[in-house]
C-alpha cells in the first residue's frame, strides 16, 4: 500500500480506514492476539488479514521514509472511529484531563524530587489505561491548547487554564 494520488490502497483486504476502526475497537485488548482476532472476525476480517495489515501499517507508520504520511492519514480516521464508539461523547471530562495533564507536568517523584513522576504512574493512579489517556488527550488537546486547530474552543480554553492553575496550585501546595 502506498499513497497514490491521495488515495489509500488496502493491505490484505484491510483499508487504512478499516484498520483505524479495528484499532479503536481493540484499544483495550492489551495486544492479546486472540481478542484482536475475535474483534477482527466480528468485522469480517480474517486473522491472517488482520495480522498482515497490523504488521504493515505499524511498520509504515514507524518508517522514516514515509515521513509520517501514513500516521497523519491514520489519526483522523482513528479519532473518528473512537468518537463513533463513544456516540460522540467526550472520553472523559475536562476536569479529569486537566488533573492528569497537570500531574504529568508538575508532580515530582518522592524518591527523587529532581524528577517528574513517571507519566504511566500518573495515568494509572488516575484510573486510566494508556489507550484511554491517549484518547482523552487526543480529544481535549485540540480543543483547549491551540487556537490554530479547527476544534479549538476559546471558552473551553479559558476554563482549562483556570482548572490548570487550580491543579498546579494543589500539586505545589500553594494556597490562594
Amino acid at each position: 500500500m502506498e499513497l497514490e494520488r491521495g488515495k489509500m490502497l488496502t493491505v490484505n483486504n484491510v483499508s487504512l480506514k478499516k484498520y483505524a476502526e479495528l484499532c479503536a475497537k481493540m484499544a483495550d485488548t492489551g495486544g492479546d492476539e486472540a481478542l484482536e482476532s475475535g474483534i477482527a472476525a466480528g468485522d469480517g476480517v480474517t486473522t491472517e488479514d488482520w495480522k498482515a495489515a497490523k504488521e504493515y501499517y505499524t511498520q509504515k507508520m514507524q518508517d522514516p521514509a514515509d515521513m509520517g504520511q501514513t500516521a497523519l492519514a491514520f489519526m483522523p480516521l482513528y479519532q473518528a472511529a473512537q468518537a463513533r464508539l463513544r456516540d460522540g461523547t467526550p472520553p472523559g471530562s475536562l476536569e479529569q484531563y486537566t488533573k492528569v495533564h497537570a500531574e504529568m507536568a508538575y508532580m515530582k517523584d518522592p524518591e527523587d524530587p529532581s524528577e517528574k513522576v513517571d507519566h504511566m504512574k500518573v495515568i494509572a493512579d488516575n484510573g486510566f489505561t494508556h489507550p484511554e489517556w491517549l484518547e482523552m488527550e487526543g480529544y481535549w488537546t485540540p480543543r483547549v491548547a491551540s487556537d490554530t486547530d479547527p476544534k479549538f474552543d476559546p471558552e473551553l480554553a479559558v476554563k482549562f487554564r483556570e482548572l490548570l492553575q487550580t491543579e498546579v496550585d494543589r500539586i505545589l501546595g500553594i494556597e490562594r
